[in-house]
């Protein structure tokens, strides 16, 4: 018997992805239509024809339709645009607004459109004219519209480059006004590029005669967008210089001199956080070699109290247990512990509670000692302030061989602590037991790295 052709199992969606005419088909539409001057949105559509029209699919691969299918599905669900064409590919309507789009865009979902859509690239389709573009623009930036001004300056760029000869300055005022509406939009990478061909233009033709300062006063806007802070005070400080050099007004200097001051504790800022961040990562670094390695201790002989599983020698590994003896000195040196506010707030450790746990070791490999150590401090605490009381928890966690107490440190290498209490009271007495009771994680740290520096003599 000759065996008949399976037709291709599939969903209506991909069904539709796979149409010869399917732009054809989606530019018919007035609602898609506006969505196809976007590049994001066409390399969606073709990127789902493509999954729609894979040769798998013909095998009649059930599993591999269906994970086909969820990915439009999917892909619809997360652009509005791309789940209006779909719904149009298959004779029904969907209406979709600017706001459905801006709420797609900003959860991360949509990939954020272009500034100039099609409605805006329409305006400026007729227009021949360099300086009408730009007067057309600048009214529209006057009337806050700002992605049909940016459309305006482009085109007014684009015609200028048409030409053969152009004074510099025009070039420049087209690109350094899309450049400020590019800022507005929050397009900073997109207005730094603009500025920089501003500058370029003005370089090579060898004008000195435009106010440069307003270009380098942009492009600092757009690197500070960027995260880019030493290129944002750079180019602020030259948009002073030109701002001195041009004769500006003492106000706009002024002004400018402002911006560079505040953009310099930016970069101070972000600088101290960058140094942070390498500590940190240095900190890891060591705190993981530790974590493997253990701390290393003196060599000492086996009497020191705790439990061997081995006797120790030069040659084999023995490991010492001192878990019990540490979990009776950490819960001898916190219960107890008290903070004494100005305000006359007291708190103070009353008990170690079951669940803590407290981990501590010392192996011997070799004649080489290292000491292995993790606690988890679960402590009850009493609160007394306004002739009023009040329970809580603090727990003090992370504290291990490869760990220490430091104030504002990080979580891989740090101490840490939780607070808690109970949350049926309230009142101004209660706010200053729960603002006291942080107190206790210094006062506690200490006692334990006391336990810890005994430990290490064992």
């Amino acid at each position: 018997r000759q065996a008949m052709a399976m037709p291709i199992a599939s969903d209506p969606f991909t069904a539709a992805l796979r149409e010869p005419d399917l732009m054809e088909k989606l530019s018919s539409s007035a609602e898609i239509r506006k969505h196809m001057a976007d590049p994001g949105f066409i390399q969606q559509i073709e990127k789902l024809r493509e999954l729609a029209n894979d040769p798998d699919l013909q095998k009649g691969d059930v599993a591999k339709v269906s994970a086909v299918g969820q990915k439009i599905a999917g892909a619809g669900h997360r652009d509005p645009r791309v789940m209006q064409a779909l719904m149009f590919l298959q004779g029904h309507g969907l209406v979709v607004d600017e706001t459905d789009l801006k709420k797609a865009e900003s959860v991360g979902d949509m990939q954020r459109r272009e500034p100039v859509q099609l409605e805006q690239l329409l305006l400026v389709k007729d227009l021949t004219d360099a300086e009408e573009a730009k007067t057309k623009g600048n009214e529209y930036f006057k009337a806050g519209d700002l992605s049909a001004a940016l459309a305006h300056y482009q085109k007014g760029f684009e015609l200028l480059k048409s030409q053969d000869e152009v004074p510099a300055v025009r070039v420049a005022t087209l690109l350094s006004n899309s450049s400020q509406c590019l800022l507005k939009l929050k397009w900073p990478d997109r207005a730094k590029k603009s500025v920089s061909m501003a500058l370029a233009a003005l370089k090579k033709a060898g004008d000195t005669t435009f106010d440069q300062s307003k270009l380098f006063f942009r492009r600092s806007l757009a690197c500070e967008g960027l995260g880019d802070f030493s290129g944002a005070v750079d180019d602020m400080s030259r948009a002073l210089q030109h701002a001195k050099k041009s004769s500006q007004s003492l106000a706009e200097q002024h002004r400018l001199k402002g911006e560079l001051e505040r953009l310099k504790k930016l970069k101070a800022s972000a600088d101290a956080e960058a140094e942070k961040k390498r500590e940190q990562k240095d900190n890891e670094k060591v705190a993981e070699v530790q974590r493997l390695q253990g701390t290393r201790v003196k060599a000492k002989d086996n009497s020191s109290g705790g439990y061997s599983s081995a006797p120790i020698n030069s040659e084999y590994l023995a490991e010492q247990d001192f878990s019990h003896w540490a979990k009776g000195q950490v819960s001898s040196a916190v219960i107890g512990v008290t903070h004494m506010s100005q305000s006359g707030a007291k708190v103070e450790i009353i008990k170690m509670q079951d669940q803590s746990k407290v981990n501590a070791s010392i192996t011997s490999k070799r004649g080489n000692r290292s000491l292995y150590y993790d606690m988890d401090l679960h402590l009850q605490w009493k609160g007394t302030y306004a002739g009023k009381d009040m329970d809580g928890l603090i727990r003090v966690y992370n504290i291990a061989h490869d760990t220490k107490f430091q104030l504002g440190g990080d979580e891989n290498t740090s101490y840490m602590y939780q607070m808690g209490w109970d949350q049926r009271v309230s009142g101004e007495w209660c706010d200053e037991l729960k603002k006291e009771a942080a107190e206790l994680f210094d006062l506690v740290a200490i006692k334990v790295d006391g336990v810890i520096k005994e430990l290490r003599k064992k």
